[in-house]
């Protein structure tokens, strides 16, 4: 497959049509007697491929796999090559010589949750591409609203150049997508995924300027304001909450947010904004789940004409519903690995654009 069919056949999201590229997989093996399995969003017609997350090993139904489509679920062989990790290393204790970990599960202070930035994850995940015939997507659907972007949709539509700035995170930054980690496929993170859909959906340039920093919150954001400013984007994604969940309160992280735009209208008038509500984190962490939701509440009263909302909260809220948060993490805890920064660049741009 070359490069423009892999990229088309990616930016595909899966709520739409009857295929679900490269959902990833994380198999857990719950109890002794039991043999690991995953769950899918579908309950699957016909497997398609079945691989490793770089894509560098195949896997066989049958021989590493078993599908119970009654439970959406797949069921590893008891001689499958396919890696798994039980549900005791999901939760090392405090006293393990483990550095896949991180402090501490919530409620219980010396027991740890599985973490690691890298590759880590990657490794331990599998990616399938499957047909179903389940119908349409019963969960958070993005829904068309480019209307409110009016001066991004003409530049687009005019095929004129459009500058697209970056204000956010570590999730921003490109955190555990595998083309940041040095690892197959080397697939790039939401934010130039997003640029790309642009870019083929509208045969124009996009140039794209990536501001966002590892371990930031909005109040970080804020203070680099005018630098994006300088700018003078035509659109800026602003992208903070998984860190404000935990330091900030939402009138103060609502503030925060409007600052940045302000600052940078103040430059040129014309931007438009997409606002981006976080993803969930790993809810047996220290974050406080409820949290996100008030946050992305915050931001939809800012939302207007000139300024949308990709609500990544809600979609992760119904992911989560369907899929174990291992499934689509980076790290363990916090970040999307690459079908999770695909979901991030498909809520954007289709919701949007």
């Amino acid at each position: 497959m070359d490069k423009n069919e892999y990229f088309k056949d990616l930016l595909t999201p899966f709520w739409t049509g009857n295929t679900v590229y490269q959902e990833s997989l994380f198999f857990i093996k719950n109890i002794n007697d039991t043999l690991p399995e995953s769950r899918l969003l579908f309950v699957p017609e016909k497997v398609l491929s079945f691989q490793s997350a770089d894509g560098t090993v195949l896997y066989t139904e049958g021989k590493d796999f078993t599908i119970n489509a009654e439970k959406k679920t797949i069921v590893l062989t008891n001689n499958s090559n396919i890696p798994f990790t039980t549900k005791t290393e999901l939760y090392p204790k405090k006293e393990s010589a483990s550095k896949a970990k991180i402090s501490h599960k919530k409620g219980d202070p010396d027991t740890f949750l599985l973490f690691s930035e890298g590759f880590f994850f990657h490794k331990l995940q599998v990616s399938i591409t499957y047909t179903h015939s389940s119908g349409k997507w019963q969960g958070y659907t993005p829904m068309f609203s480019g209307a409110n972007l009016p001066k991004t949709t003409e530049k687009l539509k005019n095929k004129v150049p459009l500058k697209l700035c970056i204000s956010g995170d570590s999730i921003s930054a490109g955190a555990n997508a595998s083309k940041l980690t040095g690892v197959s496929p080397y697939l790039p993170p939401y934010t130039e995924l997003f640029a790309v859909f642009l870019e083929k959906q509208f045969n124009t340039e996009i140039i794209l300027k990536n501001y966002a920093v590892g371990g930031w919150s909005s109040g970080n954001g804020l203070n680099n304001a005018g630098n994006i400013a300088a700018e003078k984007p035509d659109l800026t994604i602003i992208a903070y909450g998984m860190n404000d969940t935990v330091s900030n309160t939402p009138k103060g992280y609502a503030g925060n947010i409007k600052g940045i735009m302000d600052a940078i209208k103040k430059e040129k008038p014309e931007t438009e904004f997409i606002l981006i509500a976080s993803m969930l984190g790993n809810e047996e962490w220290l974050v406080v789940k409820e949290n996100f939701y008030l946050f992305r509440d915050e931001l939809k009263k800012l939302c207007g004409k000139g300024v949308i909302l990709a609500d990544m909260t809600e979609m992760w809220d119904y992911l989560l519903r369907h899929k174990s948060f291992y499934d689509i993490t980076g790290n363990g805890v916090n970040h999307p690995n690459d079908f999770g920064h695909r979901i991030y660049a498909h809520s954007t741009s289709r919701n949007e654009l």
